[in-house]
């Protein structure tokens, strides 16, 4: 049972649980690690080599993962091919709409992987008998071209799939904003700000996540390559740029639904105001959490002092502090926007079950499958940059 205003009853629930916070929270880590990713083969910056492809693996794992958390909430996954591909909505509906691009972008990603991967898959396939080895050979798809006119090639080819994988990227997260910013029956939704604020937070998510990812994968499991103070600072400083948008949108999202100052719908659904301000249930969640830890500490400390930026330690601390901020705003949103009721007056009392669809062990598994997905991929494809792959003049030849 649910209780309302104190009370027990069944009239008002929360029918979008831990799944569909998931969901948005997985496709903003995809979008913001693919433009990270994208940002070294479209500007040739140097110091975001190390990388790219460790990005890139990342972003793939997620997109797959991604489409997993709305089945986890869909009690009837095996249907999943059939409703979503076979049924008469498709190609018409919003959920239609996400399927194509989602499609579309595992198509591109595809392309990315292949042109990304081939010479070190060739190189692999030539060196190693065993099962890496194996697997190189079949990725490589017959291709043994290792000239230099073929790797500028694959190069040329990574910067325009890449510029389509950017485009994809704020059609596929913007689109979940579109989602809950087109749903009219919930006041906090009701939102034209939402769809650029899940951008924003999408970049600020994906930034954090590659930095946590780099720190600790270059530092516990790799032997080739060590972390770099010059690429964490590239990394800080694009994080610092990404949090002041995101500000920027939040300020709004505060002025609009907060304090329903541009909306007299909002402002007189004086419960759906409670939910975030004085002692509501997700005052802390909002003010604390997402906006104070999560955004301005962050940016302050790495734009004020130039070794935090530089550093290992503080790079994690704070990535993880800002990726744990960005997830209460997808909480906030989710959770957020259901916990006023529409008959009558009050809040929907939460409660997160440990067991169940929509319990937090569901939660618990979708991420541990991203992880070993980043492991799976990250073994077979090699995530780790390979000094002799490519000069700087041939980057220069493009």
């Amino acid at each position: 049972m649910i209780a309302i205003n104190g009370s027990y009853g069944t009239l008002e629930n929360i029918y979008w649980g831990l799944p569909i916070v998931i969901y948005p929270f997985l496709s903003g880590l995809l979008a913001g690690s693919f433009v990270v990713g994208a940002l070294y083969h479209l500007f040739n910056i140097e110091k975001l080599k190390p990388i790219s492809k460790l990005a890139l693996i990342a972003s793939f794992a997620m997109l797959l993962l991604a489409a997993a958390a709305p089945l986890a909430d869909a009690l009837q996954p095996s249907r999943a091919i059939w409703e979503l591909y076979f049924r008469d909505h498709f190609p018409y509906s919003p959920l239609a709409m996400f399927i194509i691009i989602w499609t579309i972008f595992v198509i591109a990603f595809l392309f990315e992987l292949y042109y990304l991967f081939r010479e070190s898959n060739i190189k692999r396939a030539r060196e190693d008998n065993g099962i890496r080895g194996k697997v190189a050979r079949i990725l490589s798809l017959g291709s043994a071209d290792l000239s230099q006119k073929s790797i500028i090639r694959d190069h040329k080819a990574l910067w325009i799939i890449s510029i389509i994988g950017i485009i994809l990227s704020v059609l596929f997260h913007g689109y979940v904003g579109f989602l809950f910013g087109a749903i009219k029956a919930r006041a906090l939704w009701s939102d034209p700000d939402i769809p650029p604020m899940f951008i924003s937070s999408a970049v600020v998510s994906g930034i954090a996540f590659v930095g946590l990812l780099y720190g600790i994968g270059f530092t516990l499991f790799s032997d080739k390559n060590k972390v770099e103070p010059d690429t964490l600072e590239v990394l800080n400083k694009s994080l610092v740029y990404a949090i002041f948008a995101d500000l920027f949108f939040d300020l709004i999202e505060w002025l609009y639904s907060v304090r329903g100052y541009s909306s007299k719908e909002v402002y007189d659904n004086w419960h759906a105001v409670y939910s975030f301000a004085g002692h509501g249930p997700l005052w802390f969640n909002y003010h604390v959490l997402q906006i104070g830890l999560g955004l301005i500490i962050p940016a302050f400390l790495f734009l004020v002092f130039k070794k935090i930026r530089r550093s290992l330690v503080w790079t994690l601390i704070l990535d993880f502090i800002v990726t744990v901020g960005v997830w209460e705003m997808r909480f906030d949103t989710v959770i957020g926007g259901q916990l006023p009721v529409k008959i009558g007056q009050g809040l929907v009392n939460l409660r997160i079950p440990f067991w169940g669809y929509d319990g937090y062990l569901t939660g618990i598994g979708l991420f541990g499958i991203g992880i070993l997905l980043i492991f799976i991929f990250g073994y077979f494809l090699g995530w780790e940059h390979e000094a002799g792959e490519i000069n700087d003049k041939n980057k220069e030849a493009l």
